[in-house]
């Protein structure tokens, strides 16, 4: 593989970026690690700042991801907007989350919500050299070996600058019945890589049970429960294999201070044999843990804390939020709790109408 000088984490990212067009100029093949990767840790700087801990709390506009049974609870029309840079500005990420209450009820609950959710991710001016490979292979082998890379230096001019764009595009819907919400969400995913592209279709179905036992409220997700199916335009397939969300979230008000206490965990578990790359794992399958706590002032400040998939320092998250109604501002600090060398801030915006 060709290479160029560039600082060590931009080297890393394009090397990334570098296998994923291999693995996409290959024939066909069965279920991927990582595929659609860009999608995971959802969105809102408040899920964050609970170490992702959020799919049996599930009540602001971002739960189209972590949790669609959670818009049967939705009143209001909201908005959510999240920008996120990475490696500086290598990498832009956006989150965007609409949801609003509707009066029809599909499972004839007594009431229901719609969402819909936009995830970006992209990166520009990646470089190609693989059409400079002949000019390159000066002694005809069909490698380009470290001393022959040195002649890169002379074809600057002709290194082609390319992006990388990868679109999420989900709707989702909640409705409760009885003492329990259901919800699903459907997903059209788009990516291109340089020349390469591929289109994806799949589901999440979930549920969500307020006081299951007392104050504590249970969520379960089953992410791309049908598998998540990604077609490259090479004749390659990519499969998401599903994932199991389940989450507890404990809810203690104290109406003499005029507080509230939240305390949520939930387990996201795969079954695509990460192994080390996940906090535990047995055989192929694999467990990351979400802890987090939040504290409610008068329902009008907000301070949180938690853990996300690890016990050490790089993954505390902490973070705070404000109402200035109708807009509500939350920020979140983690660790390198997305393993990729950097410390993550986050700020999101939502408002009411």
């Amino acid at each position: 593989m060709l290479q160029l000088r560039m600082r060590p984490t931009m080297r890393r990212v394009l090397s990334v970026l570098g296998v994923a067009v291999c693995l996409a100029s290959a024939g066909p093949a069965a279920a991927t690690k990582y595929a659609g990767a860009f999608m995971e840790n959802g969105g809102g700087a408040r899920a964050l700042a609970m170490g992702g801990a959020f799919t049996a709390v599930a009540d602001d506009p971002s739960t189209t991801f972590w949790n669609p049974a959670g818009l049967a609870g939705s009143e209001n029309r909201e908005l959510l907007l999240m920008h996120a840079e990475r490696f500086g500005d290598l990498i832009d990420r956006d989150f965007v989350a609409y949801n609003q209450p509707v009066e029809w009820n599909i499972f004839g609950g007594e009431s229901s919500g719609f969402g819909v959710t936009v995830i970006r991710l992209g990166i520009d001016d990646i470089p190609f050299t693989d059409h400079l490979r002949d000019q390159l292979d000066v002694n005809g082998d069909g490698q380009v070996d470290d001393p022959e890379l040195q002649g890169l230096l002379n074809l600057q001019d002709q290194i082609e600058y390319k992006s990388n764009q990868e679109f999420a595009l989900m709707f989702s819907y909640g409705e409760r019945v009885g003492d329990w919400r259901l919800g699903g969400t459907l997903k059209f995913i788009r990516q291109s890589v340089g020349d390469y592209s591929s289109f994806g279709l799949g589901a999440d179905v979930a549920v969500l049970r307020p006081r299951l036992w007392k104050s504590l409220d249970f969520g379960m997700k089953f992410q791309d429960l049908t598998t998540t199916y990604l077609s490259w335009s090479t004749g390659r397939n990519e499969l998401i294999v599903p994932a199991l969300v389940p989450g507890f979230a404990w809810n203690e008000p104290v109406p003499d201070w005029n507080m509230r206490f939240t305390l949520a965990t939930s387990f996201e578990t795969r079954f695509e044999d990460r192994q080390l790359a996940d906090q535990y794992s047995l055989g192929a399958m694999s467990t990351n843990v979400h802890l987090g706590g939040e504290v409610a002032f008068s329902e009008r400040v907000f301070l949180r804390a938690g853990v996300d998939s690890g016990w050490d320092a790089e993954h505390l998250t902490a973070g705070a939020g404000f109402i200035f109604d109708p807009l509500t501002v939350d920020y979140a600090y983690a660790g390198d709790t997305l393993d990729i060398d950097e410390i993550t801030h986050r700020i999101s915006l939502s408002a009411r109408f």
